[in-house]
């Protein structure tokens, strides 16, 4: 069997091998059963691709918390072929996880188009917390590319939307008088995902990122100017992430807890973007002014100059509140480009009459209600950044 290090931080010795097994039977049906020369590398990515995924223990028995996260990189090679690997693939990772009951994602990149990817949080974290399951990932590893100093200011404050919008829909979940124990665990859930990606993005700003979850938690504690309040959030998170432990939060008054947690990652929030934006306040108009001038210059290569010329011709909605110029640079970005820097003003309750006449334009509405932006917000996330996503599983 190939050694595929520690997979998780809290599992027992008999777990670790288990999980091992399960790699080792799917790296073996993959270099059996599909042709090398559709693929470069299968790596496992996520918690366990870091050694670092979570272990939760049902009727005394040690079982996955996290998903199994595969990255397949594919060669260049036609649709026809990308689909038979994706098909084979997929019958291949169920085979094999099925019975521990690992619930699996994955996607597969071909090497060309993860050689010119954009330098992102998510490729920083997959070159150096990844397992290689097999082939050959040099394309991943030797990208020079993949490195902190060189991911952008808008794809952080990406980071932070992509999980404050979790709370968004915590919000609209909680309107509901009687939640069952599914819901409240899938809300523990989206707290625990938003308190590490909100720390995340912090110790970014600060200079201190790390894709090791263990690194940041001691960084997170060592670090100065940061309250002992959410370093104490940030820590509990971590732990739950390592080894959950439900029922500590499932004590707490669930509407309370939610409107704590607003309150203090509103607070990160704010700090990462005077960081980014030299001291402008997300409480300011002038903020969304700097917030999308700075993401139109950090995206100034070929392909980011293309896309800005085609948004351009597309029709978004007119904000009239700002000036011509600024309609058109906002344009340029495209609705997706300006979700997250919105955001704020949807997740955070901000009351504000500029703020309101920009969400009602911007979501094409006619009254002004905090509930009707969330449910707009989560209709857009779906329409142009997440068309997995469906709130229907949230029961909303």
């Amino acid at each position: 069997m190939r050694n595929y290090g520690k997979l998780t931080i809290k599992g027992s010795t008999q777990f670790e091998a288990k999980l091992s097994q399960v790699l080792e039977n799917i790296a073996l049906d993959i270099e059996l059963l599909i042709n090398k020369n559709l693929y470069e590398a299968v790596i496992l990515i996520g918690g366990y691709g870091r050694g670092e995924g979570g272990v939760v223990i049902v009727d005394g028995e040690e079982l996955p918390h996290n998903n199994f996260d595969f990255v397949v990189i594919s060669k260049d090679i036609t649709q026809k072929d990308k689909d038979y690997l994706t098909f084979k693939c997929q019958r291949i990772f169920d085979e094999h996880t099925e019975k521990l009951g690992i619930l699996i994602e994955f996607t597969v990149i071909s090497c060309f188009k993860l050689n010119n990817c954009d330098p992102l949080v998510i490729t920083y974290d997959m070159k150096y917390g990844h397992k290689l399951i097999c082939g050959n990932a040099i394309s991943l590893v030797e990208n020079k590319n993949f490195e902190l100093e060189h991911i952008p200011s808008w794809d952080v404050r990406n980071l932070i939307v992509n999980r404050g919008t979790l709370l968004v829909i915590n919000d609209l979940m909680l309107n509901k008088d009687n939640l069952d124990e599914k819901e409240k665990k899938i809300i523990i859930k989206h707290w625990v995902k938003a308190i590490i990606g909100y720390g995340d993005a912090l110790l970014f700003y600060l200079g201190k990122y790390n894709y090791s979850y263990i690194e940041k938690q001691k960084r997170m504690k060592r670090q100065k100017g940061i309250t002992q309040k959410f370093k104490t959030i940030y820590n509990d998170a971590m732990n739950f992430r390592f080894e959950p432990n439900y029922e500590e939060y499932l004590k707490f008054d669930f509407k309370e807890h939610q409107e704590f947690l607003k309150i203090e990652l509103a607070k990160i929030h704010t700090k990462c973007e005077e960081l980014a934006l030299n001291k402008v306040k997300i409480s300011s108009v002038s903020y969304i002014n700097k917030a999308v001038d700075e993401t139109l210059n950090n995206n100034l290569t070929f392909k980011g100059v293309l896309k800005k010329i085609y948004f351009l011709t597309k029709r978004v909605p007119t904000i009239s509140s700002m000036s011509f110029i600024e309609n058109i640079k906002y344009k340029m970005l495209g609705i997706k480009g300006m979700m997250p820097i919105l955001f704020p003003y949807v997740a955070y309750d901000m009351k504000n009459e500029i703020f309101d006449r920009i969400l009602k334009d911007f979501f094409k509405l006619n009254i002004k209600n905090k509930d009707a932006y969330k449910l707009s917000y989560l209709n857009y996330w779906k329409k142009y950044v997440n068309s997995n996503f469906v709130k229907e599983d949230f029961g909303l």
